[in-house]
């Protein structure tokens, strides 16, 4: 069955200005951006967007809805030179213009409101992006450089004669048509005519062929006790087959009984994994596996199993093992809901996985 899907990844960026330093908002999918402070325009190549959307198809099935992680990772030598940005993407939707509610992609195109039923245009990406990007459009408040309005001009009067200046903001220094003094515009008017370009959050929509949220369960974790069993027998079946060995004078006898007994452990244990896989894991049992914090020290966390939609009803409580803090807080902490499976009336046979749910 396939498991592939469209999500939307909320992002929100961060670029340095070439020419002053100052940090950039980048609030949409351009290929160059306008600094706010030097009012210079600087090119995004395409290694900039690379970075910035490189995974992005992962981080979308692998958080909690509105968890945004913060990256690229440099290590201790920082950022490299030349243009580069820094990031925070995740799960999240754009909200409706109306009510504010999570946004859905609609068949038709687009994206629609489930609870007031305005829509919301998705802008296809530009052909700059590569063929294979996952990036199938974006959803942005901001027009692209090339797309700015002109803004109003401000009427303000001349420090000399006292008058009338038009400022459209082309310009810090106006001349006065009148006495022809070169005034400064003060910061106040300099600011009203170019306000800051504050980092917002924009919205990529991303195609992912394999969706970890969909489909069927992982089968390792039930094959996992097969695997110890080789591992046990490679370590430790060497020292009593030696001994026996010794005592005994049917060498090739005990070598072969020995080495039968362990492979018959090993095989049983493989089966029953494979018949527990194949009892617990159906489609059906599917619930919803709820978080409770907060995360232990043990590398675990509780589990509390319910039905979809019906957090109050616990059918089981189960544990999470080997999940690490960092990943505890990217499946959405205290209250966060991942995949489970459970037996109907069989509290002692349940599954849980460290993959978002989506039965919510």
């Amino acid at each position: 069955m396939s498991t592939a899907t469209v999500e939307f990844a909320g992002i929100e960026l961060l670029s340095p200005c070439p020419h002053c330093s100052a940090p950039m908002a980048i609030n949409t999918l351009a290929d160059r951006c306008r600094c706010s402070s030097c009012l210079m325009e600087s090119a995004l190549p395409p290694p900039v967007w690379d970075e910035a959307l490189r995974g992005v198809e992962k981080d979308v099935v692998q958080f909690a809805p509105g968890y945004l992680r913060h990256g690229p990772e440099w290590g201790e030598g920082g950022p490299p030179p030349g243009p580069h940005v820094e990031w925070r993407r995740g799960h999240d939707t754009p909200p409706c213009p109306r009510c504010q509610r999570p946004m859905r992609l609609a068949p038709q195109g687009g994206c629609v409101c489930p609870g007031c039923g305005a829509g919301r245009a998705i802008s296809p990406k530009p052909p700059w992006l590569p063929a294979d990007s996952p990036v199938l459009g974006f959803v942005s408040d901001e027009p692209a450089v090339a797309e700015e309005r002109p803004r109003e001009p401000v009427h303000v009067a001349c420090t000399q004669c006292g008058g009338p200046l038009v400022a459209d903001g082309s310009s810090r220094v106006v001349p006065c048509g009148y006495c022809g003094a070169r005034v400064a515009l003060p910061d106040a008017v300099w600011a009203a005519l170019h306000p800051p370009r504050v980092k917002r959050r924009w919205w990529v929509a991303v195609y992912v062929t394999d969706d970890p949220r969909r489909g069927a369960a992982r089968r390792d974790r039930f094959t996992e006790p097969a695997l110890w069993a080789v591992l046990i027998v490679v370590l430790v079946m060497p020292w009593p087959v030696g001994l026996l060995l010794v005592l005994f004078d049917q060498r090739v006898e005990v070598s072969v009984g020995s080495l039968f007994a362990a492979s018959a452990i090993m095989v049983a244990l493989w089966l029953r994994g494979r018949w527990l896989y194949r009892w617990v894991c159906r489609p059906e049992y599917e619930v919803v596996g709820r978080l409770v914090g907060p995360w232990r020290l043990g590398y675990t966390a509780e589990v509390l199993l319910t039905r979809p939609h019906q957090r109050d009803v616990v059918l089981a409580r189960s544990v999470l093992r080997h999940i690490s803090a960092e990943r505890f807080a990217e499946l959405g902490g205290a209250g966060g809901k991942i995949r489970a499976w459970m037996v109907p009336g069989r509290a002692d046979r349940v599954h849980v996985e460290a993959v978002p749910s989506i039965l919510e």
